[in-house]
């Protein structure tokens, strides 16, 4: 009696466990691949789709964002002179997460602001509404960034402030390079990521 009742418990446990893990996203670190996934909602760029793929032998900034980020737009300028200055070796993609329901309006208020500042045209990709490339990662709130190195290997998710500009030729070379990882800051009642 007391071989089936440990039976009966430790495949209730077995279920419980397997339904948490399915219904427990699994979120990429450092040292995970970057799957190839397709980007359908891309602005600011000579085709209407692409895939992580496309930039590969590159190192890839994904930099997670809003318009309402004062703090993310004033960082475009210098992404956007990082991309032209490494042009064949560098792709910077704006990520703006779907949840924050931006509309073609405000990404092209953001456009013609940048082009506003500078004597060059805005050519930084943004990848408008994303649903596909920031479930990938467990982050609350933007400034969120994610560096990829030329394999597609995820080789940071650096604490804001980090320097691209200081790390990306060491990168291109596959050395390790020593940034300091985001800490993901939740409020105490945030259940669930803000972006997703």
């Amino acid at each position: 009696m007391k071989l089936k009742i440990c039976s009966v418990a430790l495949l209730c446990l077995f279920f419980k466990v397997a339904a948490h893990a399915q219904t427990e996203p699994v979120y990429l670190k450092v040292g995970d691949k970057m799957p190839d996934v397709e980007i359908k909602k891309i602005m600011n760029w000579n085709r209407k789709t692409a895939r992580i793929s496309d930039f590969r032998g590159k190192m890839i900034v994904l930099d997670m964002w809003n318009s309402f980020c004062g703090s993310c737009i004033a960082g475009f300028p210098k992404l956007d002179s990082l991309q032209r200055r490494y042009k064949d070796k560098l792709q910077v993609l704006l990520v703006n997460p779907s949840s924050d329901n931006e509309t073609v309006r405000s990404m092209k208020i953001v456009i013609d602001r940048m082009n506003s500042w500078s004597d060059k045209p805005f050519k930084l990709p943004i990848v408008f509404r994303d649903s596909i490339i920031s479930r990938n990662f467990d982050f609350y709130g933007v400034p969120f960034s994610v560096w990829i190195g030329p394999d597609g290997t995820i080789v940071a998710i650096p604490k804001l402030g980090e320097s691209i500009e200081a790390n990306i030729d060491k990168v291109l070379a596959g050395e390790k390079i020593n940034v300091t990882p985001r800490i993901i800051n939740r409020p105490a009642n945030a259940k669930r990521r803000a972006y997703q």
